[in-house]
């Protein structure tokens, strides 16, 4: 991790350890490497909401298909 130029994250793991992924992104911020997660699902979007917006302040790149783009707008209320 501390050689590492850039750090990613699969969204699932929101469903085992928020706060992993939480200190992972911060560190990542804090050392000046880049951040990615993907939205992996949209059940993550759905129903791991809070801990998924905690990330994005420390997300510099977010990956994700069209379902799951569309489900967190849906979720967002943007649709």
């Amino acid at each position: 991790v501390e050689k590492a130029k850039s750090l990613y994250s699969a969204g699932f793991f929101l469903t085992v350890s928020p706060e992993s992924m939480l200190t992972v992104a911060k560190h990542a911020a804090e050392t000046g490497k880049y951040y990615m997660i993907n939205l992996a699902a949209p059940f993550i979007c759905q129903f791991f909401k809070d801990p998924l917006l905690k990330l994005f302040p420390y997300v510099d790149f977010i990956f994700g298909n069209e379902s799951e783009a569309r489900t967190f707008a849906q979720v967002q209320g943007w649709e």
